[in-house]
């Protein structure tokens, strides 16, 4: 592989809208160790906007590593103490099964498609 394709492989974009107190993230590529900052970013614009309600999309998301799960996980802790609530508005069917596999459908509504 050389490093232009690698490095498309692994393009991910991650973009924040923050109308009335609800705050929308949508993911389009895989998000990875090498890019999950990129969504640590925008949670914590999300804490620091004082948005109540967060939705994710990630409709396009092709895939989420420990790393990029672990921020989700971290930003829930956050954001629900302070009385935010999440809710998965779509997602692609491979990361419906890892929150699935994860429980973490458990934590906050994780809705397919």
């Amino acid at each position: 592989m050389n490093g232009k394709n690698d490095a498309k492989r692994h393009k991910v974009t991650v973009d924040l809208t923050i109308n009335e107190g609800i705050a929308s993230i949508k993911v389009d590529g895989i998000l990875n160790s090498d890019n999950a900052d990129l969504l640590q970013e925008k949670l914590n614009e999300v804490l620091a906007s004082g948005a109540e309600i967060l939705e994710l999309d990630f409709f396009d998301c092709r895939g989420i590593s420990s790393t990029g799960i672990g921020k989700i996980l971290l930003f829930y802790k956050d954001f629900i103490g302070r009385g935010g609530e999440i809710e998965v508005s779509r997602c692609s069917n491979t990361v419906y099964e890892l929150f699935s596999m994860l429980k973490i459908n458990q934590l906050f509504t994780v809705n397919l498609g």
